[in-house]
């Protein structure tokens, strides 16, 4: 029972990395995760349809760059973030972050930050106390500048006498709505009125950090009407501006699986509404949201490398060994 114990313990860890039956089942064990999380790309690309895809995709190249350009916006809004809270330049660390994206968006939302708490826990010379309260913080404030947009937009179409063409799309979208609405109405005052007891950042980092949510957000947002306005430029803004709320919406529901495709199906769902050829809506939203797997698959293989690099602890047991 004590040689038991003495395994959780730092030393009786430190010896069991130093072994190289152990360091090798890590190292399967990451393989084995990797090849899981592909697969399950691969099973999602294949649902979308690829024939359906092919045969609908946008003709101009204005809205694949967009796609790029959109993907890439979360990870470098994330490094701005986290440079702020934790200090120094993390752009070395940028296929990372571009990981935690794919996370976020294509297995589990806030399973990124789960991620990028761990990687940085090993790899960063910062204490385990400060990585997990700064991560906690961005997604408060993450959260906050959500929240208050949503309700912001929501306000305006339900004075405007437009929400109703939201809710009636799908009998289940009153849930997220009202469970959105919910969440903005109490988290708000909440953090406004405790932030020094929930916050742990200074008030000029907090600010600073918020302020980057917010900024992604409607860059976002502009970056998501313009290139549905590309394919469709004869549909009105105030109709994206309606698809916008929506998909907003849809984000304030926590924990739910492969967003960037639950983003193609509600824009299938409220496709009706849009005076335009269905087949083209379709083929629009179809090809997003295909080609978004097609991107996160890509940029979780390519920074996949980074995981099997040894970290310095791994060099020193090795030339021990």
């Amino acid at each position: 029972m004590q040689d038991l114990k003495s395994i959780f313990t730092a030393d009786g860890l430190k010896a069991l990395q130093e072994k190289k039956g152990f360091m090798l089942a890590v190292k399967l064990l990451q393989a084995g995760f990797v090849l899981a999380v592909v697969w399950y790309l691969a099973v999602k690309l294949s649902a979308v349809g690829w024939q359906d895809v092919w045969s609908a995709l946008p003709e101009t190249p204005w809205f694949y760059i967009i796609l790029i350009v959109m993907f890439l916006a979360f990870p470098v809004s994330e490094i701005f973030v986290y440079q702020a809270m934790w200090g120094g330049s993390l752009w070395r660390h940028f296929g990372i972050f571009v990981r935690k994206r794919v996370y976020n968006y294509a297995v589990l939302s806030y399973s990124g930050e789960a991620y990028l708490a761990l990687w940085a826990r090993k790899r960063l010379p910062i204490r385990s106390r400060r990585i997990f309260a700064t991560v906690k913080d961005s997604n408060i404030l993450s959260a906050l500048a959500s929240n208050s947009f949503t309700v912001l937009l929501l306000g305006a179409f339900f004075l405007t006498g437009q929400l109703g063409v939201i809710t009636d799309a799908d009998p289940d979208y009153k849930m997220y709505l009202g469970l959105a609405v919910l969440v903005g109405v109490i988290l708000v005052p909440v953090v406004l009125r405790f932030r020094r007891h929930i916050i742990s950042l200074d008030g000029p980092v907090a600010r600073r950090v918020f302020l980057i949510h917010l900024a992604r957000l409607v860059f976002m947002l502009v970056l998501q009407a313009l290139q549905w306005a590309v394919v469709l430029p004869a549909v009105p803004f105030d109709t994206w501006l309606l698809f916008l709320t929506a998909q907003l919406v849809l984000t304030r529901v926590p924990f739910l699986p492969n967003t960037d495709l639950l983003y193609a199906g509600l824009g299938l769902t409220l496709m009706g509404y849009v005076d335009a050829p269905e087949a083209m809506v379709a083929g629009m939203f179809l090809a997003s949201g295909a080609l978004s797997q097609l991107l996160n698959a890509i940029a979780f293989l390519v920074t996949s490398v980074h995981d099997f690099k040894p970290t310095p602890e791994d060099r020193m047991a090795t030339e021990s060994a």
